[in-house]
Order: C-alpha cells, then structure tokens, then sequence
C-alpha cells in the first residue's frame, strides 16, 4: 500500500531527444497503448499513468480501440508512432499479435510492458515488465478459497478473456488446488467477457450447471459484477473471488457479496510505467522485471484498502 502513496506522492523530472540536432525540440509525451479503452479497470489503469506522467513533467496520451480488436488498437499505436512526439510508450499487452510492432518500435524509443510478466529476452524491443506474479496470487487464492470450503464441492473458473496472465492464472490455480485439496473438483476455464449482462449470465449458467458448485474464481476484474450478480439472480451463495481493488469491487466485499479479491497493482505498475519509461529516456538501466505483490483482499482487511482509494481520489481531483 506504502508504494501507492510514495508513487502518488514522488515527483520528478525525465525528456528524451527526438533526433541528434541539439536545435530539435525534445520529445517529452509517453504514450498508453490499451484495448478495450473504456473498461473499468483499464480506465484507473489510465488514470494512474496519466498522474505518473504529470508528476514526471510528462504529457501523456491515452490511445486505444474501445473493444477487444488488437488490430485496431495496432492501428492507432502505428498512427501514434508516426506522429513523431512520444519519448516512450506503454504497452498492455497479452497477446503476441503485439510482438512485431513492439520489436519494430523498440529500435525508436522505450517500450515498457505493464501488467503482463514475460521472460526476458521474449519479447524484442521491449525494455522490461512491470507488474505482480500471477502465479502467486493464483497459489494464493486455492489456499483461501480452498481453506474457506473445506476442501470440498466444485470450484469454476472464469477469465475475461484467454489471454497469457489469465490462463496462467487459471491454470496454477487448478493445479494449486489439486495438488491442496484433492477432493476439490476444479470445472474447466470459460470465458465470461466484457459486457457485464452476458458475463452474469454465463456464470448463472454456470451455477444452474452445477448444482454442487460452492465457489468460483474469476480471473478479471469485471469478476466481482459478474458473481455478485449471478448469485443474486440465481438465489445462490458462494464463495467467490475475483480480481482488482476498484471502488465498486471492494464495495461488493465490504456488503458480503463476494468473498475477496486479489489487488492486482493495477496503480502501481501504471505509475510506475510513467517511472520507468523517464528513467529509460534518460538512459538510465531498469530491470526486466519489476516485481510487485498483489495481496488477498477481504473483509478483515478490505479498510486500508478503501482509505487508500479516498486518497487516490483526493490526489487525482487536485
């Protein structure tokens, strides 16, 4: 938590030169580069980088297709590109549709990847990641999710999307949960998607599937409005843990309706893409990884959460 305010908080300054003339003006714009522009959480996600950027002395521009069209959102970082202005760009990736254009852009400015932990080397032309481990959250929900049913009934799964953290997430999970409570029957992945009507009824689908059902993960954070909802519309409790301390997702655990969710650093690494993208511009080495951690969020510590989010708020209205 102590990393949001620090970040919040910490100024600084960073430029970058757009050529080898002394006389040229000196590019001083970072770009945000994000599908699916308008979803919730992508827009903190925005937000967070916008606010590093302005701490930094930065512009920053937020460019990005309002669905799930990769292609579209490549078209709009292409066209981003050639308007020669971005000292560096960020990049929400998932997909290796994106790799090309990353490995072509990397040769002209920084490129940093948040969210979405590669191996190094990986992915040419981007200077490094910055987010949580997946798998350890994964680990970390079968032990809480399983510890709360007892090691007993049927456990779904749903994922925004299938993309690479999502179905690592899924995956260690499963295998986490098998390797924990046996006895445990964990239902294959399915997509549950961005719109939030059509994701509550897939997993009310899910539940009327699945009379034995006792507890799902979701491994997006639209998850806490889609189980929220499901089990309203169905008439059924479960335990139920998705993803993102939004303020609408810890409401949803502060009145009981869903069980937990896991704080991706969704702030941090957005703040911190701002960070390490001036660091890069001023040739300044980063590492590949910029590990942060994504704590287990319930009720018994769901309140220095929501403070945190009255002075994300406070900082962001100034």
């Amino acid at each position: 938590m102590a990393c949001i305010l620090v970040a919040l908080f910490a100024a600084g300054c960073g430029q970058q030169s757009s050529s080898n003339n002394p006389a040229s003006p000196k590019p001083k714009k970072f770009y945000w580069v994000q599908p699916v522009k308008g979803h919730p959480v992508h827009q903190m996600t925005q937000i967070a980088f916008a606010e590093g950027c302005r701490k930094l002395g930065y512009q920053a521009e937020i460019i990005g297709a309002d669905n799930e069209d990769i292609s579209a959102t490549l078209a709009l970082a292409e066209q981003a590109v050639a308007k020669g202005d971005a000292a560096g760009m960020a990049v929400w990736t998932g997909n290796p549709a994106w790799n090309p254009f990353i490995e072509k852009v990397g040769k002209k400015m920084p490129i940093v990847l948040p969210h979405f932990p590669s191996p190094e080397g990986s992915i040419p032309g981007a200077s490094g990641v910055i987010s949580c481990d997946p798998a350890e959250y994964a680990r970390e929900a079968a032990r809480q999710i399983g510890k709360a049913i007892n090691g007993k009934g049927t456990v779904a799964i749903t994922q925004g999307s299938f993309n690479s953290t999502e179905n690592l997430v899924a995956e260690v999970f499963a295998k986490t949960m098998k390797e924990l409570h046996p006895d445990v029957k964990v239902l294959p992945p399915l997509e549950e998607g961005f719109d939030a009507p059509k994701a509550i009824s897939r997993a009310v689908s899910i539940l009327q599937a699945n009379p034995d059902l006792v507890a799902a993960l979701s491994t997006t954070g639209n998850g806490p409005t889609t189980w929220a909802g499901a089990q309203r519309e169905a008439g059924r409790k479960v335990v139920a843990v998705a993803m993102d301390y939004t303020r609408v997702n810890l409401d949803l655990v502060k009145d009981g309706s869903i069980y937990a969710v896991i704080g991706q650093p969704l702030w941090e690494e957005s703040f911190g893409a701002a960070e390490l993208l001036d660091k890069l511009s001023r040739a300044e080495k980063i590492p590949w990884w910029t590990k942060l951690p994504a704590p287990f969020i319930a009720k018994d510590n769901l309140k220095p959460y929501m403070e945190l989010l009255d002075k994300v708020e406070a900082a962001i209205k100034r």
